[in-house]
């Protein structure tokens, strides 16, 4: 997958993650809001660390990154409440 599409991607899930906490459905527990909350730190940490070291691999940076917003977009999701 090319990198822009792998940013393209980063982005859709934090807009996901924000769309999904802002409404009423949400109700996280203690564990998996710190969780969502490290997984977006390590994201955050990542991005920067690629864009201020030019050693960085950014194949794998944007991969790994990538991999984090999506276990964080699930976590949101899986704490929804469903409404009947």
């Amino acid at each position: 997958m090319p990198e822009k599409e792998k940013v393209m991607k980063i982005k859709k899930y934090s807009d996901d993650i924000v769309r999904k906490v802002l409404h009423d459905e949400y109700a996280p527990d203690g564990d998996s809001l710190k969780n969502v909350v490290e997984l977006l730190s390590r994201s955050i940490y990542d991005l920067s660390e690629m864009y201020l070291n030019d050693q960085c691999n950014h194949e794998e940076t944007l991969k790994g990154t990538l991999a984090k917003m999506k276990i964080a977009c699930n976590t949101v999701e899986q704490k929804r409440v469903k409404m009947p």
